[in-house]
């Protein structure tokens, strides 16, 4: 069926498109439209099923009333709860939010972002990055457009960002299970390792072994792929198991990686090893508070993250936020 158009609107009830417009967009009284055509028009909407075509609107006002978000993995529970936050502010501040996860590509993140301005018309755009650098944001293009980026910073780039303490959580823990008495411990990075949250939680680590006097011992350093978390953390457990018998807790850089190391280590060739090595992760979710293995983990402010990131992309498209804005968020220690 063809969709209703304003113009098909305008011939059927006899009256100027402007003037359609005016009354849908709640201007007739501003304009003097009589209240008796107000409602001839909204009348024979209702009956027509007519629905403005959003981005058309857009292009006469200028504003799309829509916000992407570009994540690496909405699936992950801490991306999904920052997009639950940030949905309910943009929400009672009549915004609609678009998201879209690049799967730590960085060729999708690039067509991703064409598509949400290009095509979609976003008035501006919350990023958890998957870039090395900032070029591709360095561009005239992007630099004038609202843009804040969460969770990640790219490096030597002067821009709005909303960020946790990473490097501080991950020396918190790690110093936390070496007070515990854990002098082996195996920490689990993923890719790509260049993305800030993952150097800062490894020099957080290094830091804290450093700061115990026990030595950085590359071998107990795990890079797991994000596209094969389950295959990389079983093989890194069994090459572990053969060359660090002493090994006596794992840090997991992240919830992926914890949890499906809670999963690998039912399995027989590993379930009693890890009765007594202790496992730790950079992030919390709720599986950690139901299942018998204890998890040591760093809580991190998913609330304020979305909450921040929402009043600011606000503040500077409403022309309110002019400087940069660099927000770090602190961590809380979690002991089970």
């Amino acid at each position: 069926m063809k969709r209703l158009q304003l113009e098909d609107l305008s011939k059927q009830l006899g009256f100027s498109k402007t003037l359609i417009s005016m009354v849908l967009n709640g201007k007739g009284n501003q304009y003097g439209i009589s209240k008796k055509t107000q409602a001839e028009v909204l009348e024979a909407v209702a009956k027509l099923d007519y629905t403005p075509n959003k981005f058309a609107k857009a292009l006469r006002t200028g504003k799309s009333n829509f916000i992407g978000l570009i994540v690496a993995d909405i699936a992950n529970p801490f991306y999904s709860k920052i997009a639950k936050n940030i949905e309910g502010v943009l929400f009672e501040k009549n915004y609609n939010l678009m998201v879209c996860s690049t799967d730590e590509n960085e060729e999708k993140e690039k067509r991703l972002v064409e598509m949400m301005i290009n095509q979609q018309g976003v008035d501006g755009l919350i990023i958890a990055s998957t870039f090395k650098d900032s070029s591709f944001y360095d561009q005239p293009r992007y630099t004038s457009l609202p843009i804040v980026f969460i969770d990640r910073v790219l490096p030597l780039f002067n821009t709005n960002y909303v960020v946790i303490d990473n490097y501080g959580g991950a020396f918190e823990i790690t110093n936390h299970l070496i007070n515990k008495g854990c002098t082996k411990i195996a920490c689990f990075s993923i890719t790509p390792s260049y993305i800030s949250t993952i150097e800062d939680r490894v020099n957080g680590y290094k830091d804290a072994l450093s700061k115990n006097k026990l030595k950085f011992d590359p071998s107990l350093l795990k890079p797991i792929n994000f596209e094969n978390v389950e295959r990389d953390v079983e093989n890194a457990l069994v090459e572990l198991l053969k060359t660090q018998p002493d090994l006596d807790a794992v840090f997991a850089l992240n919830n992926n990686i914890a949890t499906t190391l809670l999963k690998i280590i039912k399995k027989k060739q590993f379930a009693d090893k890890f009765i007594k090595i202790k496992i730790a992760c950079f992030d919390d979710v709720e599986l950690f508070n139901i299942i018998d293995k204890p998890v040591i983990s760093v809580s991190q402010p998913v609330e304020e993250i979305g909450k921040n990131a929402s009043f600011l992309i606000l503040d500077i498209m409403d022309g309110k936020q002019t400087n940069k804005s660099n927000i770090v968020l602190s961590t809380k220690l979690i002991e089970r």
